[in-house]
């Protein structure tokens, strides 16, 4: 709870609810690269109804809580308030170039998670990027590039780690990431495209992370 005696998680419901997003969010079809498809969203391999604002997450086989969408609407607002498209830079950049100070959690505790997972065998990550359309590149003693949205391309590689030495991470944008979403937006995907990594490689390639602490929220906080 905050001092206000209002809880965090009734503040996203007040301000990220369905109804208050939907008109901003329904002007993405045939803008920033979202086809022109006036039912749903289709992106990350997530489906979001744009009648409802039902989410259905692909990859799970699910649909994500209430508090998990909140998250989501926050970030698609947050990328259809660009006028327009930004062609990529070609030129990559760090979390902390975007956001000088980190405060999100659940960011850091996903890329723990994401050297505990790949760090010991970095060739997983290949194969629990399969469902997602990814490119090789690289980075790193493995390295893909995918997009969490339309526009926004993110590279995720990782080191292997050896004797004395543990494996570590590299999460880089696209500099036009600053066009389409803030610090915090850029935060959260990053933590997400994370997770999403580690579920698909249990889910579908029966790898047992149940050791593994890992957030799946669309949000910073708890």
């Amino acid at each position: 709870m905050t001092g206000l005696g209002f809880s965090i998680s009734a503040w996203w419901k007040e301000v990220w609810s369905w109804d208050r997003v939907k008109d901003v969010i329904r002007t993405l079809p045939g803008r920033l690269g979202f086809e022109k498809d006036y039912k749903e969203l289709k992106f990350f391999r997530l489906r979001l109804d744009l009648d409802t604002g039902e989410v259905f997450d692909e990859i799970l086989g699910e649909f994500p809580s209430e508090r998990q969408r909140y998250g989501l609407y926050y970030i698609l607002y947050q990328y259809s308030r660009a006028s327009e498209e930004q062609e990529e830079l070609g030129e990559l950049v760090t979390i902390s170039n975007i956001c000088p100070a980190i405060h999100c959690p659940m960011f850091k505790e996903n890329t723990r998670a994401f050297e505990k997972v790949f760090g010991y065998d970095p060739e997983l990550l290949y194969t629990a990027a399969k469902p997602f359309n990814y490119e090789k590149v690289d980075v790193a003693d493995a390295g893909i590039k995918l997009y969490v949205l339309p526009r926004v391309p993110i590279v995720l590689g990782v080191w292997l780690g050896e004797e004395g030495l543990p494996p570590s991470t590299t999460i880089l944008f696209d500099k036009s990431i600053t066009h389409y979403l803030d610090c915090e937006a850029a935060s959260i995907l990053a933590g997400v495209a994370v997770a999403r990594l580690i579920i698909s490689l249990a889910k579908h390639q029966n790898v047992d992370v149940k050791d593994v602490k890992y957030s799946y929220r669309y949000q910073c906080t708890e």
